[in-house]
């Protein structure tokens, strides 16, 4: 038995895509954690990291931040497509969200993604559950 990934218990989602959301999830903020230590810990925002480091150590940061940046876009695009499709919350539920998402970008959409992530709007099931469920 295969695992899908089902929005609101019934749109069939890839599981390719999910994972790519969830892994650029988690790397997003990895990355701001990680910069954010960078910051206070020299206590500056100016100067280019890279220019200090080895080529062996620069050459993966660079190409994790292109997944990162490429990643959270992604999300971004994503969490506004849900909202507009599927986001059946009352109107101030919407308009939050709305608002969360235009106002807080990357950001917001890593929060919108955490909450429907652990609110089960977002949750994967057997191929077997989807037809009995369907019956």
């Amino acid at each position: 038995m295969s695992r899908v990934y089902l929005v609101n218990g019934k749109h069939p989602v890839h599981r390719a895509l999910v994972w790519f959301l969830s892994s650029a999830s988690i790397s997003f903020a990895f990355f701001m954690a990680v910069s954010l230590t960078f910051v206070i810990i020299t206590g500056s925002v100016e100067g280019n990291l890279l220019d200090g480091l080895p080529l062996f150590i620069s050459i993966p940061i660079v190409i994790w931040g292109v997944y990162t940046g490429i990643g959270i876009s992604c999300l971004l695009w994503a969490m506004w497509i849900y909202w507009a499709r599927f986001e059946k919350g009352s109107a101030s539920v919407k308009a939050g969200w709305f608002l969360i998402l235009l106002f807080g970008m990357q950001f917001g959409a890593l929060f919108y993604a955490i909450y429907l992530w652990t609110t089960g709007r977002i949750k994967s099931a057997t191929s077997h559950e989807i037809l009995s469920s369907a019956q």
